[in-house]
């Protein structure tokens, strides 16, 4: 989390939240924001949130499942807690199970197609470098990140790419929070809603606010 962001502040926006439109898109994206946070009280007022606007278990499990490639493991597994605690009457089936020569081929398919949807233009670039200086570590992104993660079908990839933002903000990371805003932009949503989401978090994210709203007016000048 970024050291200046207003995490009672966070709070308060939650409390108040009172969206007229594309409800659970930004309930989500707020969710997602909690998740970074990484307060109990502010996650079990973002899944209230959520459930206030018939946000599915499904879809804010998903925003789980995709914050550890950004949060790393510990707040996840803070916000599943928080998630099942929420939802007790959920059970869920173990799949500790082998992975399949099927599976990891699908993952590596879709994680290639996604990664290059999301970076549109900027993937070759982004494989080059990232493969000049740890060439691994591409491999996962591809696999682990787009193809296992962020390929689920289970949410929408406008919905991802918008909580991503989110968590970025509350981070305050510019330069993945540069490539996640654009890649909302260039898997269809709206200019006007990913502003929103933006402003729906606002200054309690600190310098994270002033990061995305200078890349708000980047991403406007190059059209």
């Amino acid at each position: 989390m970024g050291s200046n962001v207003d995490s009672d502040g966070f709070l308060d926006i939650l409390t108040a939240f009172r969206p007229k439109q594309d409800e659970v898109t930004r309930s989500l994206a707020l969710f997602s924001a909690a998740i970074a946070v990484g307060r109990t009280d502010v996650l079990n007022e973002a899944v209230a949130l959520g459930r206030r606007y018939s946000v599915r278990r499904d879809q804010l499990y998903e925003v789980v499942l995709q914050s550890y490639l950004f949060l790393g493991f510990p707040r996840m597994l803070i916000a599943a807690e928080v998630l099942g605690e929420a939802f007790p009457d959920y059970h869920g089936n173990s799949t500790l199970q082998p992975y399949g020569s099927d599976e990891s081929t699908a993952w590596f398919d879709n994680g290639i197609k996604l990664c290059r949807r999301v970076y549109g233009d900027s993937y070759e670039p982004l494989k080059a470098k990232v493969e000049s200086v740890a060439p691994e570590v591409f491999r996962w992104m591809i696999v682990e990140g787009y193809g296992k993660v962020l390929s689920r079908p289970e949410l929408a990839v406008v919905d991802r790419e918008l909580s991503i933002v989110a968590s970025l903000m509350i981070e305050n990371l510019p330069k993945q929070l540069f490539s996640h805003m654009k890649g909302a932009l260039n898997v269809g949503a709206s200019r006007q809603l990913l502003q929103t989401v933006v402003s729906d978090i606002g200054s309690v994210a600190g310098e994270g606010y002033s990061s995305a709203l200078a890349i708000t007016d980047k991403l406007g000048r190059n059209g």
